[in-house]
């Protein structure tokens, strides 16, 4: 199962209570926050409740940078920074912990995993000049959670939702004004390469 965006304390609250009841197997929460134009889409007393209630629950969580920010209270620039961020968010209950990467200004998209065990990896792949990155988050985490429930191994399961949103934003659909989505019959993208580290 995954989580996206909640919006108030109380469905955040509502989520505990259900997954407390129901085993849904692995949970990966996309703690969905800021829009794309910035808008706040999370209460900010719902943040707390997040970090309290629903991380410890959680299998995996895929912040972005602005998110994984303000889950750490703290400005994240560097690639050390990444790596910070992600250990304290572990401390929170959490096992598993992906910062992506996406909204610094490389010229790769390099998302930071941080497994259970204390392992590093780089996730990376070119990035892409387009508009049409409305729902990258939703998709890699929805992929995560796809893999996981086809029985695939965590680390696999990463690498494969990297690839297909990869492939989903260079192939993206240009309908609309501002941001477009990202196409979810795309090919999975050859370009994303794991180191670790």
């Amino acid at each position: 199962a995954k989580t996206g965006m909640l919006a108030d304390r109380e469905h955040v609250e509502a989520v505990v209570r259900n997954l407390q009841q129901v085993d849904f197997g692995p949970l990966i929460v996309d703690p969905v926050m800021v829009a794309k134009g910035g808008a706040t889409l999370l209460a900010s007393e719902a943040v707390v409740t997040i970090k309290e209630q629903l991380l410890p629950l959680a299998d995996v969580v895929t912040p972005n940078l602005p998110e994984a920010e303000i889950l750490v209270g703290k400005k994240i620039v560097t690639n050390a920074d990444m790596v910070r961020a992600a250990r304290m968010i572990q401390t929170l209950g959490v096992k598993h912990v992906i910062i992506k990467g996406g909204h610094r200004q490389n010229h790769k998209a390099e998302d930071l995993i941080l497994l259970a065990d204390g392992t590093c990896y780089w996730l990376s792949a070119p990035r892409i000049a387009t508009a049409n990155t409305h729902g990258t988050g939703d998709t890699f985490s929805a992929c995560i959670a796809a893999e996981l429930a086809k029985g695939q191994p965590l680390k696999a399961a990463i690498r494969t939702a990297k690839a297909f949103l990869q492939g989903a934003i260079s192939q993206g659909i240009s309908v609309g004004h501002g941001h477009g989505p990202t196409s979810h019959w795309a090919k999975l993208s050859e370009k994303v390469s794991l180191r670790q580290g």
